[in-house]
């Protein structure tokens, strides 16, 4: 006999078999609910909605149970552009939601109702430490999220601030450092530390209390080697810390020559401007003290500089002039000098530095990729699942392993596969090339053991997906995977433990593509190793589900159609103590104008391209071609046709002129 318990039904209720034989059984799920387990007192095996029973050799009962399917809850994520502002100023936050909420409501900072499908909204001034939360709402429960804006401590009373500005009256033994020293509000003193090397300041001068207010302060330095390059910065102490100015630097004369401007030219160094990723503006003033004088920049990566500009005359005078330097590296500390000659000598300026901000020059990989990943790698006894995989610079494909119907040649994806039933742990692999080698991955679906009239047992099944989201896109009608550069990109990796028993040491890796830069993360507080972010996410009850979400924004001068792949990684201890592991990826791709086809039409009859007319112009010349060709079957057999005919309207239907 067979029985079921609520939400479904199994026919026939009861079957005669001979002793020995087996007996088929369909299950059926009412809606809403999934087949849960089916248990007989003689074995059998369950294989989609049919379950057999193993061989009958006396009664034997078969039980069918159903599970609810579980609505989800909604999840909230809140954010702020900034999470301290001045005193008086505003933030702006951000929020979205995942399953749908009905309503949310704003607590603590905020207040009223806000868009259950998110949105961002301008604080008032804050004075404050703020903290605002949102609560959103569906028929299955609520969630909660908060975020705090605090006030930046203003308080200037705290570390001393020391500037470091240019050296003067330099001699071939002597010269003069100057430096601004700021108390802020508390005594401070101040010195100067130098030497020959930029990386070494190896002696100091005396200290002297400069009160706590703002005031320059200079001290004479002796004994100094002629012709020789100096560095020396700036240094202030009080009871809240000490601060050290920048590095700057001056050369001696060789000759006393500084002191004479009737002869050898003076040259100064001046901050640079204009600095970019790749290029920099350099700044200097020449004097030529009356006599033709030519100058040029030296610079480089380090002290010792190693470049130059071209030199250029700029008169007997004094004159400021600029040279423009291009093919800089990003992110990279730059050094320069002034310099200048003339027929009495050559002068050089203090050496001086700028930083060149972040670039992006994106590296030209002709290496084919390729991502394989499956809906579900953990299985129970005859169950199913998806395998799906991409590639990008690939020119062919091949599968290898995993279940009938899997292995050879594939399409260079997104592509798809179903597994069909599996009765044990599968390895699908697949492999893409092109002319500059070739990409292999794979991945593993694991089968658990049948289970026949075992009492339930803790188990767990987690489920992983994945999506990214353009923030704000520009044009709205434009699918959210086809980021601009520049663009901000939320990636959202959700995860549910299906099970009906904890898991533990939860930890969800994500491998951002090179192409993004990591902005922020709720949570917030993932291990950074370059683009990869680890989260430990500790344990997960049964039912239970998390979301953790990425804010990334697209590089500067990534190129249109460049494929953005974030896989991500779920590894935690199932109830048994095993490690277990699910994986997931999405993709973007940088967005490209589409290309615009010119509309080619074929010419065709006037009935159409079919047999029949297609409108009321072609049914009438159809009529009349009727009533002729009825008129001509009357006329007598002696009519004189001639051998002239022309074809209209159909193939293979001609018009006859009569005599």
């Amino acid at each position: 006999t067979a029985s079921a318990g609520q939400g479904g039904s199994i026919s026939p209720s009861s079957r005669q078999v001979n002793s020995g034989s087996t007996a088929s059984f369909t299950v059926s799920p009412n809606s809403g609910y999934s087949i849960n387990s089916v248990t007989s007192t003689c074995g059998g095996n369950l294989s989609g909605n049919t379950f057999t029973t193993g061989p009958v050799r006396s009664n034997c009962s078969v039980y069918a149970s159903f599970d609810q399917h579980q609505g989800q809850g909604p999840i909230v994520i809140l954010n702020s552009n900034s999470s301290s502002v001045g005193s008086g100023e505003t933030a702006v936050l951000y929020w979205s939601t995942i399953n749908n909420p009905t309503s949310c409501v704003a607590s603590g900072g905020w207040s009223g109702s806000k868009s259950p499908s998110g949105g961002n909204q301008t604080t008032t001034p804050l004075y404050s430490n703020t903290t605002f939360t949102l609560t959103c709402t569906n028929a299955y429960g609520s969630d909660s999220a908060s975020t705090t804006v605090t006030i930046e401590n203003t308080n200037d009373s705290e570390g001393p601030d020391a500037t470091t500005r240019n050296a003067t009256d330099v001699d071939t033994e002597d010269a003069v450092l100057n430096g601004l020293v700021d108390g802020n509000g508390l005594s401070t003193r101040a010195w100067f530390e130098y030497g020959t090397s930029a990386s070494n300041l190896n002696r100091s001068t005396s200290s002297s209390t400069y009160g706590a207010g703002s005031t320059n302060y200079e001290t004479h330095i002796y004994n100094l080697d002629e012709d020789t390059t100096y560095y020396f910065r700036a240094v202030a102490e009080n009871s809240e810390g000490t601060d050290r100015g920048s590095i700057l630097s001056f050369t001696t004369d060789e000759e006393d020559n500084n002191d004479n401007n009737d002869e050898g030219p003076d040259v100064t160094t001046r901050n640079a401007t204009n600095v970019s990723s790749s290029e920099a503006t350099l700044n200097g003033r020449v004097d030529g003290n009356g006599r033709t004088t030519r100058a040029w920049f030296e610079y480089g990566t380090s002290s010792s500089l190693g470049y130059s500009t071209a030199r250029t005359s700029y008169g007997s005078g004094s004159t400021n002039y600029e040279r423009t330097i291009t093919g800089l590296m990003p992110n990279t500390t730059y050094y320069f000098r002034a310099m200048a000659e003339n027929s009495e000598g050559t002068d050089r300026g203090s050496i001086l530095s700028f930083y060149t901000t972040g670039g992006y020059i994106p590296p030209v990989n002709n290496q084919p990729t390729v991502v394989i990943y499956a809906d579900s790698t953990n299985l129970a006894y005859n169950g199913s699942t998806t395998v799906r995989w991409s590639a990008v610079n690939a020119t062919s494909c091949i599968a290898s392993g995993g279940s009938v119907g899997w292995a050879g040649i594939k399409s260079m994806g997104p592509g798809s596969f179903y597994t069909g039933s599996l009765t044990s742990t599968r390895t699908y692999t697949i492999s893409c090339s092109n002319n500059y080698g070739s990409s292999t991955d794979s991945v593993t679906v694991r089968v658990r053991g049948q289970v026949i009239n075992d009492p339930v047992i803790p188990t767990s099944y987690v489920i992983i997906n994945s999506s990214v989201d353009r923030n704000q896109p520009i044009v709205p009608t434009i699918d959210n995977t086809r980021p601009h550069p520049g663009d901000e990109i939320n990636y959202t990796v959700t995860y549910q433990n299906v099970g009906n028993a904890s898991i533990t040491g939860l930890t969800l890796r994500l491998d951002l593509p090179y192409e993004v830069d990591y902005m922020f993360s709720n949570p917030s507080n993932p291990t950074r190793s370059g683009n990869t972010l680890i989260f430990n996410l500790g344990t997960l009850r049964a039912n239970a589900q998390g979301t953790v979400t990425v804010r990334v924004r697209v590089r500067d001068n990534i190129p249109a159609g460049t494929y953005l792949n974030f896989p991500a990684i779920l590894s935690y201890v199932d109830p048994s103590g095993h490690m277990q592991s699910v994986n997931a990826n999405v993709s973007a791709q940088i967005w490209s104008e589409p290309i615009k086809e010119e509309a080619v039409q074929l010419g065709a009859n006037v009935f159409g391209a079919g047999f029949f007319p297609t409108n009321i112009f072609g049914w009438l010349l159809l009529i009349v071609l009727i009533l002729l060709l009825v008129y001509l079957a009357k006329r007598p057999s002696n009519t004189k046709i001639t051998k002239t005919a022309h074809r209209v309207l159909y193939p293979h239907t001609y018009l006859f002129d009569l005599k």
